[in-house]
């Protein structure tokens, strides 16, 4: 791995290496034609050849839906450079060089913009699944002009195939271990004279691949998703479509291994767990509607408008604790509820020398969120106890009343006070006896209440209870509310000064208001014994710095605006290959940590990029080959980030939004080959480093990280291999692929890699190690093309990979929990074309 500092210093003679033998054209073909596929994308806000586009744009296409198994963002990341989706539904971060936003603020946005059938879909709703998908683009580098909102990072651009007047129609069905089932079917047909309907429906389920023998399995998948559309030519310049798409979801809870004394076992790879968590669930119910309206008022001049709706609600019920012990029992269940309005409208002028698109684009989202925190009396209890022998009248008791016993030793007093400090939880027997001694008094069974209640008035604590509440919730709650209006105009040319060189250049407005509420409403739970004068604290969302527990709506607006733009000069080498140079700057607005109420006061910071990049793309070796190869330097200012952080005062690890700077710069390939004519080799690498500055916080363990500049480099590469021999029987291809991405995770001073366990710091099995994945598909098709088969298979080398323990009890408890990478899946899929 080259270090940073040095991949600093050589990056701009590495980029000048690796463009200058592509400036000559010998490399690229000149007059044949490519024997690869032309890929057409719409990154530009109108079709075009992705080799015409001075962008570094990736494509996934159906094809490779199919031949890979993906079914979701998270499964295709591997295939494009510089693309992350980490794992979650309800909760999914994208990441475009480095840049993303993970958390569950519904107050903020991410810096990965997702477009579904040209219309915005908000963070919870850009993990639609794959099906029908005609192909996924992937837009690098801040897309501030053309696409707008929160497109910072990047755009991902999801293209689902459209009704044509040709009938076509299949059924499928992938069959896998872990009882993998997922069928899918799809009709397209004319209904009516220039009227034609397209619908797919796919139902996926699979069980879980992590055993846990105090509930529902981790992994677990129930996907039902489904989609009608009718296209309406209405004359040779009009057409019209109409949408609607369902989604109905029900997975089991986010995994959360134990790595801990309390957990089942501390070998993550044993994929076994114990977790008691209550009614785990993730679970989306979503519908949209959509209409667009495509019209060509000449021959130079056209219109797309574009309107859309979009509900949905998510449950993400999760283990906090990794344990079935309920000591120490903790769960989250983040609920949303979104409805977002999306209306865009652009006009397309296409001429001789001059192309522009130019448009303006309007959104209204309105956001329910309700985080609730559940623990036991049991738990809660745990977290008293460590409060009671921390209590400064209570030590000094103890310890005065020792030492007088001792005669005036004050090395008693210091014994006592390290006995006291042994005793873990009040309802333990052994730990009660303790206790009572160390005062002096006699032990009475724990069992009893009214004891409690003593003690409670005694040290001015409502916390203090018997065991008699024992399973009984305890619950907190955040809910907030909120209501956002985005608008934007944009307006982007390309003029061709020449045969070879054109010079594109756009710029836009972009306006965010944002209003949004927080109510706590207190702690939820029955105490029918004194102290009922006391009031009942906060345990799970106490924080010292604003945190206010009063049952009071607190409401924030705030606004921001940006103008943002780039400019773009592109250079054609040859008639199939070109080089481009640009500037463009992105926007992200500012927002409120929903987890915050300081805040209100206090917005998180709008985020802004800038971005340089030097490209080429094109056709070479007569037209076996095909490149696109990027050099990036990019600037981020107050990047916003969620951190998981323990500041003094704080009871558990919560997240929370704070700023930085970041500068990443980085080279990016992506490289098909043809070495004969029925065998494809592919490429995509990147190489990446990453200079950070971060405000100052606290981390999960409460250590304190004053925001020092850090560096990484991260390399990542995936190899695929596609053969299709010719054959007498049908048609038969084999692809493979593999992928390799090095982990930078024990650079990251927020990620813990190693807990206390028997009092001995141990490492995490698999925490740091690089991702290594093997996979293959070996299928046949009949000559008639009606019939298909293959055998495929996952993770083939069964790599196995952990991240962070993390975890909202790891430090009032020490019960850190993690995750784990997916097992070897395999399996065989069946289909049918009418």
């Amino acid at each position: 791995m080259m270090k940073p500092e040095l991949f600093k210093k050589a990056k701009l003679p590495l980029a000048i290496a690796l463009f200058a033998p592509l400036s000559t054209t010998p490399i690229f073909a000149v007059a044949a034609d490519s024997l690869l596929e032309e890929v057409t994308v719409t990154a530009q806000k109108r079709e075009q050849s992705s080799l015409d586009v001075p962008i570094t744009v990736d494509t996934f296409s159906s094809d490779k839906i199919v031949k890979t198994g993906a079914l979701t963002l998270s499964e295709m990341d591997a295939y494009i450079p510089g693309f992350e989706a980490e794992e979650g539904l309800t909760q999914v971060s994208l990441s475009i060089r480095g840049i993303s936003s993970p958390n569950i603020s519904a107050g903020g946005d991410p810096s990965v913009s997702t477009f579904y059938d040209d219309s915005y879909l908000p963070s919870p709703a850009a993990t639609i699944a794959f099906s029908d998908m005609e192909r996924v683009e992937v837009l690098k580098g801040p897309q501030g002009t053309l696409f707008g909102r929160n497109s910072a990072a990047g755009t991902l651009n999801l293209v689902p195939r459209r009704p044509s007047e040709e009938f076509d129609a299949f059924v499928s069905t992938r069959l896998g271990n872990y009882g993998l089932v997922r069928s899918e079917a799809m009709l397209n047909t004319a209904v009516a004279d220039n009227v034609y309907m397209r619908a797919n429906l796919l139902t996926n389920q699979r069980d879980g691949y992590v055993d846990n023998v105090a509930g529902r399995d981790s992994g677990e998948q129930d996907v039902v998703t489904g989609r009608v559309s009718l296209l309406w030519d209405v004359n040779p310049a009009t057409d019209l479509q109409f949408s609607v798409d369902w989604d109905r979801v029900d997975n089991s809870p986010r995994m959360a291994i134990g790595f801990s004394d309390f957990s089942l076992n501390t070998d993550p790879f044993s994929r076994k767990v114990a977790n008691d968590i209550i009614d785990g669930e993730e679970t989306r119910d979503m519908y949209a509607v959509s209409l667009k309206l495509l019209h060509e008022f000449s021959d130079t001049l056209s219109m797309k408008a574009v309107h859309s709706y979009r509900s949905y609600e998510t449950t993400n019920r999760e283990e906090e604790d990794g344990t079935a012990d309920p000591t120490t029992y903790l769960d989250t269940n983040n609920s949303f509820d979104n409805d977002i309005s999306y209306t865009e409208i652009q006009f397309n002028y296409n001429a001789d020398k001059l192309n522009a698109v130019f448009g303006a684009n309007y959104s209204s989202e309105r956001i329910y969120q309700n985080v609730t925190a559940t623990a036991l009396a049991d738990s809660a209890m745990r977290v008293t106890t460590s409060e009671v022998i921390k209590n400064p009248i209570l030590r000094a008791q103890i310890e005065q009343g020792a030492i007088a016993q001792a005669g005036g030793d004050p090395m008693a007093g210091i014994y006592a006070l390290s006995l006291l400090d042994s005793i873990d939880h009040l309802w333990d027997q052994g730990d009660w006896a303790l206790f009572n001694s160390l005062l002096g008094q006699p032990s009475t069974p724990p069992q009893v209440g009214p004891v409690y209640d003593g003690l409670a008035q005694q040290l001015g604590s409502s916390m203090i209870y018997g065991t008699e509440y024992a399973g009984q919730l305890w619950q907190e709650s955040v809910t907030n509310n909120g209501d956002f209006v985005n608008y934007g105009f944009y307006a982007d040319a390309e003029y061709a000064f020449t045969s070879k060189f054109r010079l594109s250049a756009g710029l836009r407005y972009s306006y965010d208001e944002k209003e949004f509420s927080w109510l706590v409403p207190g702690v939820e739970f029955d105490r029918e014994t004194v102290p009922n004068t006391l009031p009942v604290q906060p345990l799970i969302f106490r924080v010292e710095d604003g945190y206010l527990v009063d049952n009071v709506t607190r409401v924030a607006k705030e606004d921001w605006d940006k103008v943002t733009g780039r400019l773009v000069g592109q250079y054609d080498i040859t008639d199939q290959a070109m080089v481009f140079l640009s500037y463009a700057t992105g926007y992200k607005s500012g927002g409120f940590d929903s987890l915050n109420q300081a805040s209100a006061e206090n917005p998180v910071k709008p985020e802004s990029v800038e971005n340089i990049e030097l490209g080429v793309k094109g056709d070479l070796f007569d037209g076996r080959g095909r490149i696109q190869l990027s050099y990036f330097d990019m600037t981020v200012d107050d990047r916003q980030r969620s951190v998981e952080t323990l500041p003094p005062g704080q009871t558990n690890a919560l997240p929370r939004l704070i700023n930085g700077d970041q500068s990443i710069d980085g080279v990016e390939l992506t490289f098909d080959w043809l070495p004969r004519d029925d065998v494809r080799l592919g490429l995509v690498t990147t190489v990446r480093d990453t200079e950070s500055q971060w405000e100052t916080f606290y981390n999960a363990e409460g250590e304190f990280q004053d925001g020092k500049e850090s560096g990484s480099t991260d390399t990542a590469y995936t190899v695929t291999f596609d053969w299709s021999p010719e054959v007498s029987f049908g048609s038969v291809s084999l692809y493979a692929d593999y992928i390799f991405a090095e982990n930078s995770d024990e650079s990251d001073p927020a990620l813990i890699g190693s807990v206390l366990i028997d009092g001995v710091e141990t490492p995490v099995p698999g925490f740091g190690e690089d991702t290594k994945l093997l996979n293959a598909r070996l299928s046949w098709m009949s000559n008639d093309e009606h019939y298909e088969a293959a055998l495929w298979g996952q993770n083939l080398l069964e790599n196995e990979v952990t991240d962070s323990v993390g975890g909202r009890t790891l430090n009032v408890y020490g019960t850190g929990y993690l995750n784990i990478s997916a097992p070897r899946t395999f399996g065989v899929d069946l289909r049918y074309n009418f």
